[in-house]
């Protein structure tokens, strides 16, 4: 009889349980290994059936200490998804040295609601008994409380379970595995805590609320060197992403990544429960919905419910009493359904959503030589001198085709980088090393490099430019310079940042975008920006505000604005070569 991890792999790939692609190619994957590469002499690993047996025997002894099935055996009531987990990250080993396991990072991914943090728990507790003396384990999360929440968890399951119970002595803050003198012990998002220590395994709960738990992340990690069979689980719900970065959706891409690549690692393995193409257009009884929407899908970020036919009636009644609160419904989406969404989405006042700005991302205009020989170019900034970014935007008008093109530039002090990342939970340095912002001056950014960056890059890929707005702070050396040393077709334009100069470039940006004739330069800063912006009505003109001065950038918007406000004016006075041509052949 095959065992649980084949029975879950073979229903996954006939459609028997519902389950996204990547669930189904790790499905595969398994099989193919299972079955096939593990019986081949050069393959170093094979499926160790003696630590099935334990690994069986193990969860056999353990209760649920909570919820509807408390008291009663988790051998008889975990889904298989469950054990599918279970037995990969424990079974598969080197076939050279039979205890050395493959797996050392276990990433997972799933909605609320189904038992993460009781996975989190047996993979503890059978490390206990599978691996050597004197371990130390550690049970990670963002916040106090929330490492406590599963530490509470795991002493629930032992003391719910007398066979297991014995081996344990439980203390106030930490527990001890008497046969081996082992101890497992909560951290709260002080990385500090784990440094110079040597860390067997580690379970982090919950990465996604937080972009600093890299920290302990990586110091739980450098801590793994020692170990024979170092093991980290990484878990977590989707949360709403702020300023277009989010450390815990890089690790699940990463690890998508992975599962399809044809040389993938070996010792990282995961499961992601999302909903596959949430944004897709279907037809539902005669209607036309996204994807998400139709709650036949919602299993795919739901395993529990694609296994359970009780739960997902239970998921229904949530969505029921939440759908007609926008808040509440957006947390729905967020936690229950696992979608990655913006911050601002829950609220309905932003600029533009995420989905729709991302149709408009144009890959060519990334590189700066699609900008070469372009004429016309308009150039928006956005100024500060205090730690504040300052944005450039770089914009040209297709008026044959009428498309706007941009490409967004953001740059901020060095010296306030590793403090501006904490703050505003962007990373900097990454972004900077990819091409997506600069760092120019030392504690404000230096105005003087940045008008000869742009003078020298006009000049390298013979760039014309209509004309630059800037905003009256913080831009006289800057502008000066630009006056001095680049050539444009009209003065450089003064715009002041209110409603009444930009009310009207709100609403034509926004309706530009939504009406699909916008195109930009892929830029994470930019598109945090973009979304960030809430809506605003002063003396009853549309005006964009921030929720937060450090959580929420809108820079390159501003600058986006800008650039609008004089593009409207070379429209409004037939300034455009195009124009002007056609008012010649009248």
């Amino acid at each position: 009889m095959s065992n649980k991890s084949v029975e879950y792999a073979e229903k996954v790939l006939s459609g028997e349980i519902v389950a996204p692609k990547q669930v189904r190619k790790v499905c595969e994957n398994f099989l193919r290994e299972y079955n096939v590469l593990q019986h081949q002499d050069d393959y170093p690993y094979m499926w160790n059936h003696e630590i099935e047996t334990l690994v069986s025997e193990i969860i056999k002894q353990l209760n649920f200490a909570r919820g509807a099935k408390s008291g009663e055996s988790m051998y008889d009531n975990l889904a298989l998804f469950q054990f599918f987990l279970i037995e990969n990250i424990f079974c598969w080993t080197y076939k050279e040295f039979p205890t050395k396991r493959k797996i050392r990072e276990v990433i997972l991914t799933v909605a609320r609601k189904n038992a993460k943090s009781v996975l989190a728990c047996i993979i503890h507790i059978i490390g206990f008994f599978l691996d050597e003396e004197n371990q130390t384990h550690y049970i990670g999360s963002n916040t106090k409380q929330q490492a406590t929440i599963i530490f509470d968890e795991l002493v629930g399951i032992i003391k719910s379970s007398p066979n297991m119970l014995p081996f344990f002595n439980i203390k106030k803050t930490y527990l001890e595995f008497i046969p081996k003198n082992c101890k497992i012990i909560a951290l709260s998002g002080d990385a500090s805590k784990a440094d110079g220590t040597m860390v067997f395994m580690a379970s982090v709960d919950e990465l996604g609320a937080s972009n600093e738990i890299f920290k302990m992340v990586s110091s739980l990690e450098t801590g793994q060197f020692g170990p024979r069979n170092p093991l980290i689980v990484k878990i977590s719900t989707s949360y709403p992403v702020e300023n277009g970065f989010n450390y815990w959706q890089e690790t699940v891409d990463e690890l998508r990544r992975n599962t399809f690549s044809e040389e993938s690692n070996p010792r990282k393995f995961g499961l992601i429960f999302t909903i596959d193409n949430p944004r897709e257009k279907i037809i539902v009884d005669g209607k036309e919905i996204e994807r998400y929407e139709n709650p036949k899908v919602w299993a795919e970020a739901n395993p529990l419910v694609a296994e359970v036919d009780e739960l997902r009636e239970k998921l229904y009644e949530d969505y029921k009493t939440k759908k007609e609160i926008p808040k509440d419904f957006f947390l729905f989406k967020v936690k229950n359904l696992n979608l990655w969404l913006g911050a601002n989405e829950g609220d309905g006042n932003y600029f533009v959503d995420g989905h729709t700005l991302k149709k408009c991302k144009f890959e060519p205009a990334k590189d700066w030589n699609w900008w070469r020989g372009k004429s016309q170019v308009i150039i928006g900034l956005d100024l500060s001198l205090t730690t504040d970014n300052t944005a450039i935007t770089f914009m040209k008008y297709d008026q044959a085709n009428d498309i706007y093109y941009t490409k967004n530039l953001v740059y901020y002090p060095k010296n306030m980088e590793e403090k501006k990342s904490q703050a505003e939970r962007i990373p900097y340095a990454m972004w900077a090393r990819q091409g997506y912002c600069q760092a120019v001056g030392e504690d404000v950014v230096d105005y003087e490099e940045i008008a000869d960056i742009i003078i020298n890059l006009c000049s390298q890929y013979d760039i014309g430019i209509a004309s630059v707005a800037y905003d009256t702070k913080y831009s006289y050396t800057l502008i000066k310079k630009l006056i001095e040393k680049l050539p444009m077709e009209e003065d450089p334009i003064k715009i002041e940042q209110n409603s009444r100069e930009l009310g009207n470039v709100v609403s034509n940006l926004q309706r530009i975008i939504y009406e699909g004739k916008f195109r930009y330069a892929p830029n994470p800063l930019m598109e945090s920006a973009f979304t960030n912006g809430l809506i605003e009505f002063r003396n009853g003109k549309v005006y964009i505000s921030k929720g937060s001065k450090e959580r929420n950038k809108i820079d390159n918007l501003f600058s986006s604005f800008n650039a609008m406000k004089v593009s409207m004016y070379f429209e409004q006075n037939n300034l455009y070569e195009t124009e002007r041509e056609f008012v010649f052949e009248i």
